[in-house]
């Protein structure tokens, strides 16, 4: 009988297996599920760097330095939406803040280049216009989803830990909102060893409004040890 499992380190090794080999296993929530596999062999992180590195080819100079690591690529689908989003903040300039408008601009950018995986249109027309998944409760406009796939990318705990990819490159997705309520991200390749990867996410600054007879009521912090400035 499957077991509930809690975390992805205890089924790492069973996901190596191909789809239909792998152990059904529980989740926290009870459900019956095919575990999915979030990390990367030896052999994939160095076919995917070389494929990476080919398709930078172009960029420039100054941007590849910003980058200030040697471990880093994009690790995800390159016609998928979590590629698209850590390849704008690369565009960007690894290690540096930018702005929401600036990330949703080099998104569209980037991904307009690419075919969506059912090839009808492309990458940003795919992500951008979507309608809400079948049974989701509310849709996101926009710029929550945007937020929410930079969000999920910090994820490392529990059986999906979409981050995972990332920590095995010594690298993280940063992010943090203004008081003026502006979201502000950075891609992090300043980390030196895996142990130490930690996402920061904070939005203190945007959190803090009036409450009951205006008292002020702080709002949700989330923080991490932040190594690059």
């Amino acid at each position: 009988m499957a077991e509930v499992v809690k975390n992805y380190s205890d089924i790492e090794s069973g996901v190596e297996k191909c789809l239909g080999e792998r152990e059904d296993i529980f989740n926290r929530r009870g459900f019956l599920v095919t575990p999915r596999k979030y990390h990367m062999t030896i052999d994939q992180i160095d076919k995917g760097r070389k494929r990476w590195l080919e398709s930078i080819k172009d960029v420039s100079s100054d941007i590849k330095l910003k980058n200030r690591s040697s471990h880093f690529f994009n690790p995800y689908r390159p016609n998928g939406c979590y590629y698209g989003a850590v390849q704008s903040l690369y565009l960007l300039g690894a290690n540096e803040w930018h702005s929401f408008g600036q990330v949703r601009g080099k998104m569209q950018e980037d991904m307009s280049t690419r075919k969506s995986s059912t090839n009808r249109h492309n990458s940003w027309e795919k992500f951008a216009y979507r309608g809400a998944r079948e049974g989701a409760a509310s849709t996101k406009d926009l710029m929550g989803r945007i937020v929410q796939n930079f969000r999920t990318l910090q994820r490392l705990g529990g059986i999906n830990p979409y981050a995972y990819k990332l920590k095995q490159l010594l690298a993280t997705v940063d992010i943090r909102r203004e008081a003026d309520g502006i979201w502000y991200f950075k891609l992090n390749t300043s980390w030196t060893s895996t142990e130490l990867v930690k996402p920061f996410y904070n939005v203190s600054a945007y959190g803090v409004k009036p409450g009951p007879k205006g008292r002020k009521v702080e709002g949700k912090v989330i923080t991490s040890d932040e190594v690059a400035v």
